[in-house]
């Protein structure tokens, strides 16, 4: 049995979406990750949703996301949850 060890339950989350490679991806990425519904997790949701969905790669960067309404907070937040999609790749 090979154990995997994240920092994040989002990293695990990814991580496990990729394994499973599933047409239901939003489903289970809602039921791991009850996250309430602000539009920093719902932006993130959708980004990572769709580079798995496209098989793109995980290198996300500012033009990703960044539309210039982001509060520094939110944007800070959103840099970590792209870190820990981009490390569970």
């Amino acid at each position: 049995l090979r154990k995997y060890k994240f920092s994040t339950r989002t990293g695990g989350v990814v991580f496990a979406l990729l394994l499973l490679r599933t047409g239901k991806a939003e489903e289970v990425i809602n039921e791991l990750l009850p996250t309430p519904t602000t539009r920093t997790w719902g932006k993130w949701k959708t980004i990572v949703l769709d580079h798995i969905k496209h098989g793109r790669g995980f290198d996300f960067g500012t033009s990703d996301w960044d539309d210039g309404t982001w509060t520094n907070k939110e944007k800070e937040m959103l840099v970590g949850l792209f870190q820990d999609a981009h490390d569970a790749h």
